[in-house]
């Protein structure tokens, strides 16, 4: 995993752009690995899927995924034991991820944002790596 420095946050913080909607989400989206936010960034950046809002514990009729279950890599459960093991995880994500889910839930980020947010991380974890 790839935390966030403070003083990258604090970097971010002045780079930012005025108005951007980030907050508390925003620390939550910063604990997905590279690998995980290049996987949510593809499907926003390509139009190619239409993220769930509030699809956690029941993703019956049709693929009904939010940003984080598509970043973890996690697939449409077909079975009913695999429908109780996406229960579980998603509870677990939920949990771990409370201020993303919210703000992506209630509509107060969009995926604009979230892919704002993405490349932001990727420049300042590409900006730590070199200075590193």
């Amino acid at each position: 995993m790839f935390p966030v420095s403070k003083r990258e946050k604090d970097l971010m913080g002045k780079n930012r752009p005025p108005k951007a909607p980030y907050g508390p989400w925003f620390d939550d989206l910063s604990k997905l690995t590279n690998e995980e936010l290049m996987r949510m960034y593809n499907v926003i950046s390509t139009g190619s899927y239409e993220f769930a809002k509030n699809a956690w514990y029941f993703p019956i009729g049709g693929d009904k995924r939010c940003p984080i279950m598509i970043a973890k890599g996690y697939k449409l459960p077909i079975t009913s034991n695999e429908m109780i093991d996406f229960q579980d995880i998603a509870v677990g994500l939920e949990k771990q991820f409370k201020e993303f889910v919210d703000a992506w839930d209630y509509g107060k980020i969009t995926t604009a944002d979230i892919e704002n947010a993405i490349l932001e991380l990727f420049e300042v974890r590409s900006i730590k790596i070199i200075q590193d």
